[in-house]
This record gives C-alpha cells, structure tokens and sequence, in this order.
C-alpha cells in the first residue's frame, strides 16, 4: 500500500495529516510526502516524524497543481494500491483498513469511503459518498482524500495538469479511471474528513491549524468519536443556526480550460 500526500508550503496542517496516517490500524504502508517544489520547513516537519514508512521528495519545479506531486508519487509507488490524503485533510484510524478489505473482497479498480466536507467555523457540514454502487456519473466529483485504487490501473493513465483538461484534474483523473476500470465501489463508513480550502479564503497565505488539530485531538480521544460525528453531521443538516456554505462559482464568459483551478488558486492565496 502506498499512500501519497501532494503538498506545498503548509506545513502546520502537513503534520497533523502525516499524524493521520501513522495511526492507521492497516499499518503495511509506506508514506509519500510529495512537495510541490517547497520552500518551507515540510521536509524538516516530515523527518521529525523518524518513521520508516515515511519518505519526503520535494520536486524541483513547481507543478501549480496535485497532478505534479501526484504523478510523482505514482511514479515511486510500490505498493499494489494508492490512497490520496490532502494536506489539510484527515483519515480516521479505519480508514485504510476500510478500503482495502473492500478492494481486496470485491477485486475493484478503485473505491471510495464517506467523507465530511467540513466547513470554516460557524457553517454547515456536509456527508459525500453515495452509499448505491454503480452510480457515479461522469463529472461528479469524488474527493482524493477518500479515494484508493490499484496502482496498476492508473499509473499509466497520469493525472493532467489543470491547463490540459477540460474539467479540474481529479474530476478528469477519475473519469478516465472509471473508463479504464468501471465505476468506483463505495465503502458505507465515514472515515475521511476534508476541510475545503476553497471555502477558506487566502489560508495558503495565512496558514491556519487550529480547526485540524482540534478534530485530531477528538478523534484521538474520544471512543464514540464517529458516533458523535454522525450526530453532529444530522444537527448540521437540519439546524436554521448554521450558515449556509459557500455557493460553487460560476463560470466566467469566455473562461477557458482551468479557470475552476485557477479560481481555487486565487482564493487560497496561491496567487
């Protein structure tokens, strides 16, 4: 099993993430923490860590983009399945455990877990993964940080830079893995939680923590942690005290390929 972390320059949430996957019960990994030509202290942040499993590569030339770290780790990857962890994101412990006994059960190309989209203090929260097999549409997208697949089944395929595709590149890395293998297999647990950069604006410039350490800390110490989750993930749904998550943007006219990417750029601050 290789799992592959696509980072730049944000090392405060890095290692929370990294931390994520050294708790993991499947524990037959190795770890590759791929920086998109870094300049910050993420490759100090990753040797602190003096695990083994765990190998940092900082590439030379920045990518702009996961596709450059991603097909990096592709390259390197020896273990018979990839799993995506975003940087600021966070597996619960099951996590790995969960995929591959479904992959290995079921022979799929690739599967997928529940995730919550969690968003910035004070906003909803949100559960994605259709639990029915069989259903993704093209198009529809499916966070990396819930996905795991054969390496096989995509090292040749690559993921395309933003520029070369008509949709972002792990929309477009997906359909054409749907299209190579056939459709993903959902796995019915929530044990991925991704906190959507783009609904937090400029956070690659201000680099903020606090909201990943304090669900680590929970999900570290509280047993009935996913339980609680689950409570709070209807609370959210149904509550009028909430506010509303940010709207998707809507495309420009004349916008070209890329514009979505480039949009999520400018408002994490990248640009």
């Amino acid at each position: 099993m290789t799992v592959i972390i696509a980072t730049y320059d944000y090392s405060a949430v890095l290692r929370h993430a990294v931390r994520s996957v050294l708790a993991q019960t499947y524990t037959t990994f190795e770890l590759l923490v791929v920086g998109d030509a870094c300049s910050d202290d993420s490759g100090e942040v990753v040797a602190s860590f003096a695990d083994p499993r765990v190998e940092w590569i900082n590439r030379e030339e920045n990518a702009g983009t996961q596709a450059g770290p991603n097909n990096t780790g592709l390259e390197r990857a020896a273990g018979k399945y990839v799993a995506y962890l975003g940087h600021d994101d966070l597996w619960h412990p099951w996590h790995l455990e969960a995929l591959v006994g479904a992959a290995e059960r079921t022979g799929a190309g690739w599967v997928h877990g529940l995730v919550e989209l969690i968003g910035p203090p004070g906003s909803r929260r949100k559960l994605l993964g259709n639990l029915y097999p069989g259903l993704r549409p093209p198009g529809r997208w499916v966070p990396p940080t819930s996905v795991m697949h054969r390496t096989d089944a995509a090292r040749e395929l690559r993921w395309r830079h933003y520029e070369d595709a008509e949709d972002p590149p792990d929309v477009d890395f997906f359909d054409r893995l749907q299209r190579e293998v056939g459709p993903p297999v959902r796995v019915p647990a929530l044990t991925s939680f991704k906190f959507v950069a783009t609904w937090r604006p400029n956070c690659y410039r201000d680099r903020p923590d606090a909201e990943q350490a304090a669900l680590l800390r929970r999900m570290e110490r509280d047993p009935r942690f996913l339980r609680r989750e689950a409570a709070s993930l209807l609370f959210h749904r149904l509550s009028p005290f909430h506010g509303k998550l940010p709207p998707p943007p809507e495309k420009p006219a004349g916008a070209g390929r890329g514009w979505l990417t480039v949009h999520a750029r400018r408002v994490r601050g990248l640009d």
